[in-house]
């Protein structure tokens, strides 16, 4: 059996094994897009696009193949490791127990090598058929998405459509933001790389640590189990975590549950018992203390959370910081520094959040859950300075009549026409009298939510309408726009501006 922290280790490590696989296709199709966007006459591109598009498959196919070498080692290391904690840990739990070293137990040895073929097997399949999101939001096969995002940054800035700048932009607002996916093609259906992975990796170790622990319930006359405890439990599991159980209970029990004890999609497992004999880890009164403290929680920003909630929302923060960094390098790639320095303001301003919120909730940051490769301590330098000359920007409009108490800001310059007077908010202002008319915290529903999901990512029960007033020296603004968790601001508009009572 694995601990809760050590399942949670596990899920962290599995997510990072893709890393280097997706920040690598994001870069490399940002770079060609930039390249496409230069030409001028249609016979130079197409012959230029038929060249690419032949280098690309090769090239990817080589430096996937070389990723992944890297990755199947890796695999063998967390799957090895985990097999030997699970095992020690057992037998420690087996009180008539005599142990036999884990390197020279034949029978789980071969249990892990299956579990590592497998698992290595499943990697090279799913990375067989990778897609990506094109510029009309479809998640399509690799080769079909450069083709398209390079014939659509060149149609509209050879068309004179748009800038050269906003074409760039256009063509490549999908990439980090919906990352790469595993395309299953007889049925449809496509996930995240990420996802996909873990849900194998997690699986994978899972049954794993399922034999393993069967193994060591029969050879050492066990007769029961006891499903580990842990802190913030999600709701379908704190009811009988930290329990024992005789065989024919569990296995009823377990066949029950939506999400088995022992599969790893939660941080639960079951360690095999000798029942009568085999002390409890957990006190009813420990019990009942995680149960009361997960359900105290926190109040957070006018919110509620439960401890298993706070970490999930600290999970949202630490995926958004991953899709800033890469947002962040796109810009780079493509040359956009007006949304490079936005992008850098967000970022810094969402790794403020996550530290304030760990804070809150009583948790511990974790800088490695947020890495991306190729986003080191020159990229982190360079947000937190434009961080820093945002922060003095503020202070000067602050102080030219932009007033508020409250700390929400306007995320970019918000232009916009009223009665024929063309004229903008500037980036920075500052809101007051924040309130939530539609969706996430409210009893009114998002018209346009699907709209949002597709565009900008997330589920339908993260999303929210957020309306809110900016007063200038002569004028109160009525501005509306939607968000999700990580504070960015999507679709900023102006509803109403009056002029301020003298």
């Amino acid at each position: 059996m694995l601990k809760a922290e050590e399942i949670e280790a596990l899920r962290d490590a599995s997510t990072e094994l893709t890393q280097p696989i997706i920040d690598y296709l994001l870069a490399d199709l940002a770079e060609r897009v930039k390249t496409a966007g230069e030409f001028s006459a249609t016979a130079q591109y197409e012959t230029w696009k038929l060249q690419q598009l032949g280098l690309s498959q090769q090239e990817i196919k080589q430096r996937v193949k070389k990723l992944l070498k890297t990755t199947k080692a890796e695999v063998e290391r967390l799957f090895t490791q985990s097999a030997e904690a699970g095992y020690s840990f057992d037998l420690k739990m087996l009180p008539t127990a005599e142990a036999i070293p884990f390197e020279r137990n034949a029978s789980i040895q071969q249990i892990v090598a299956a579990a590592v073929a497998l698992a290595q097997d499943d990697l090279t399949n799913i990375t067989q058929t990778l897609g990506m999101v094109d510029p009309y939001g479809k998640v399509q096969p690799l080769q079909a998405v450069y083709r398209q995002c390079m014939d659509y940054a060149f149609m509209q800035v050879s068309t004179g459509a748009v800038d050269y700048t906003s074409a760039i932009r256009e063509t490549t607002k999908n990439l980090a933001d919906k990352g790469v996916y595993v395309i299953d093609y007889e049925s449809g259906v496509h996930t995240t790389l990420e996802a996909a992975v873990r849900r194998n990796i997690m699986g994978g170790l899972g049954l794993m640590q399922e034999q393993i622990s069967k193994r060591n319930h029969d050879e050492y006359g066990a007769d029961g189990w006891e499903i580990d405890a842990h802190s913030n439990s999600a709701p379908d599991h704190e009811p009988i975590q930290g329990r024992q159980y005789p065989d024919a209970e569990y296995e009823a029990l377990n066949n029950s549950l939506v999400r088995r004890i022992g599969t790893l999609n939660c941080g639960h497992s079951a360690y095999p018992i000798i029942m009568g004999v085999s002390s409890q880890q957990y006190t009813p009164e420990q019990l009942e203390a995680m149960r009361s403290a997960n359900a105290e929680g926190i109040d957070y920003d006018g919110r509620h959370y439960t401890g298993y909630e706070a970490t999930q929302h600290q999970r949202a923060l630490e995926r958004a910081i991953r899709k800033q960094k890469r947002r962040i390098l796109i810009d780079k790639t493509t040359g956009d520094a007006e949304k490079l320095e936005t992008d850098q303001i967000r970022l810094q301003m969402l790794r403020q959040e996550y530290k304030r919120f760990s804070k809150a909730a009583g948790l511990r940051t974790q800088a490695e859950r947020a890495e991306v490769a190729g986003f080191g301590y020159k990229q982190a330098s360079a947000a937190d300075k434009a961080y820093r000359n945002y922060q003095s920007a503020l202070e000067k409009s602050t102080k030219s009549g932009i007033m508020s108490a409250d700390a929400r800001q306007l995320q970019n310059k918000l232009s916009y026409e009223w009665k024929g007077e063309k004229n903008f908010i500037p980036q920075n202002a500052k809101f007051s009298k924040i309130t939530t008319i539609a969706g996430k915290g409210s009893d009114e529903a998002i018209g346009d939510i699907k709209r949002l999901v597709r565009n900008y990512g997330g589920s339908t029960d993260e999303w929210k309408k957020q309306a809110g007033k900016i007063t200038s020296a002569k004028y109160v603004f009525d501005v509306h726009w939607y968000e999700r968790d990580d504070g960015i601001q999507h679709d900023v508009k102006l509803k109403n501006r009056t002029e301020k009572k003298k």
